[in-house]
């Protein structure tokens, strides 16, 4: 897959479990919900039938009652982002679409994060972003005394502005493969594009 191809497509959220993440009643449709994005332990990571580098996330639904009494994801766990959703009608065939500001928050929590996998993400989002035009392409830049990767290629940083507020962000390129690309993209789609 390339840079285009994965920057072209529709991102969407997971799909709902139907069944709060805490109280364990099932969230009948047309009903609120809160959907959360949470990053699992390595051990449970490794217990999930996703696989791949993000194979760490999953999606878990809280009901209003249980979120507005503060019961959210709980370790091992930790919640990640968060959106308030609706359980679709089950004869719905629609699908619903993660909202600019979710993107936005996730592209925002990896920014401190160094783990390759972490820089991955944080790369295919910020194409991602750039093709809604959220945020907006400024430059490259070497950081002075580096000498690169391990395979001998210099760090390479994109600086970035986004739109709505005019702030600079810096992103690595991580020189992503045509096949690493395609594994984030389906990593990414199995978390934020599954069908409703």
């Amino acid at each position: 897959m390339t840079q285009g191809n994965l920057i072209n497509q529709t991102w969407e959220i997971g799909r709902s479990s139907a069944q709060c993440g805490s109280c364990l009643a099932t969230l009948a449709p047309g009903t609120a919900c809160w959907a959360t994005l949470v990053e699992m332990d390595a051990a449970s990571a490794e217990k999930s039938t996703s696989r791949g580098p993000l194979g760490r996330f999953a999606r878990r639904d809280f009901c209003e009652a249980c979120w507005q009494s503060g019961r959210r994801p709980e370790a091992p766990a930790v919640m990640f982002s968060y959106w308030k959703t609706m359980i679709p009608e089950t004869e719905q065939k629609r699908k619903l679409f993660v909202d600019d500001g979710v993107l936005l928050d996730l592209f925002n929590r990896l920014e401190s994060r160094t783990a390759p996998a972490d820089i991955q993400f944080r790369f295919v989002l910020a194409l991602l972003l750039m093709r809604k035009r959220l945020i907006k392409y400024e430059g490259t830049e070497a950081p002075a005394g580096t000498d690169g990767s391990t395979d001998g290629s210099a760090v390479e940083i994109w600086r970035m502005v986004l739109r709505n507020s005019g702030h600079l962000v810096l992103v690595t390129n991580p020189h992503l493969t045509a096949q690493q690309i395609g594994e984030v993209s389906q990593q990414l789609s199995s978390i934020l594009a599954e069908e409703v």
